[in-house]
């Protein structure tokens, strides 16, 4: 067997993409568009890794660099896997960015290193998805105008390939509009997915402020369930949301790994894999006040594969690629 054949069924690392301007500015809110090509293979999990540093005691945003994230939408070879978009994002905010959150919910993870003068950044996004030859990814990422100047960026993209049992579809948002004060109801549109179940869905408002006042799934049950009711069923409630805080109360140079169990204006609701059959789940959704409301269903598919698919040696000998080609035609 060739000595890299156990890495197309085990766990890898592969840097796909990288540049020096893929990271927010101090001076407007900022987009871009990335795209490349990428390995075969199985990818479990999406990162996208931020580097960089700033001028001491002005860090890009007060807390968790997540809360510049405004919008990560991927797509794969012309189908799209992946839309997360946030609002009431506030660089100023000391608490876990909805984005961080939102990540948490689903089974990702952000890890950061943050000081007065730089930071490193690691999101990670569930995958789990099978990707054959030639194929290629498109990136469209949105961020929120930084606190302060970055310099000496670095913008990676990573892959971890493995072997998946579960694939994670962050699909397209429902906006809806709630009354003051008037239940309203709303049809989330569930993407038609064979085989795929619907593991929950994201609740946000327009404002950083907890002005809904109940929701009512339908498919759990007829009665009206609290913004701590919900954070209680989903685990939010018990410190659920881990984030770094560069104004944390350890040393100033260091990181402080803060714990939050609530997000204003964010909320997830679990739906334990619910099967849909008509295209849609129904929610008679409360607010105290009229706001823009978007909601996020995050599917689950069962799925199975192998590593990253790698190049191997099939000739016994090193010659030239006639002998090459003639050698290993023989050996077969």
């Amino acid at each position: 067997m060739p000595a890299n054949q156990s890495a197309l069924s085990g766990v890898r690392y592969t840097m796909i993409y990288q540049d020096a301007a893929s990271v927010p500015k101090n001076t407007a809110d900022t987009s871009y568009n990335l795209s490349n090509p990428l390995p075969a293979g199985m990818v479990e999990q999406i990162g996208l890794r931020v580097q960089a540093t700033y001028v001491a005691g002005a860090p890009a945003a007060a807390s968790t660099f997540t809360e510049l994230i405004t919008g990560v939408r991927l797509t794969f070879n012309g189908n799209q896997w992946c839309n997360l978009q946030t609002q009431a994002n506030d660089a100023a905010s000391l608490n876990q960015s909805r984005m961080g959150a939102m990540l948490q919910d689903i089974g990702g993870l952000v890890v950061e290193e943050l000081s007065t003068t730089a930071i490193d950044c690691m999101i990670w996004i569930p995958c789990g998805m099978n990707m054959p030859n030639n194929s290629r990814f498109e990136l469209a990422l949105n961020y929120l105008t930084s606190a302060a100047a970055i310099t000496n960026p670095t913008f990676e993209i990573w892959c971890k390939y493995g072997k998946s049992t579960n694939q994670t579809v962050i699909t397209n948002q429902t906006s809806q509009n709630l009354a003051d004060g008037a239940q309203t109801m709303v049809s989330v549109k569930i993407p038609n997915i064979k085989g795929a179940t619907v593991a929950g869905i994201a609740i946000q408002g327009a404002t950083a402020a907890d002005n809904l006042t109940s929701c009512i799934p339908k498919i759990l049950g007829d009665f009206a369930m609290t913004p701590t009711y919900l954070r209680g069923i989903s685990g939010a409630d018990q410190n659920g949301y881990q984030f770094a805080s560069a104004n944390g109360a350890i040393a100033s140079s260091l990181v402080s790994n803060q714990w939050s169990n609530a997000v204003a204006g964010y909320y997830f609701l679990p739906l334990y894999n619910a099967t849909v059959v008509d295209g849609s789940i129904v929610l008679l959704m409360t607010a105290a006040v009229a706001e823009f409301y978007t909601f996020t269903p995050i599917l689950n598919l069962p799925t199975s594969g192998s590593g990253e698919k790698l190049a191997r040696q099939t000739s016994g000998k090193a010659t030239g690629s006639k002998g090459a080609i003639l050698s290993r035609a023989e050996d077969l």
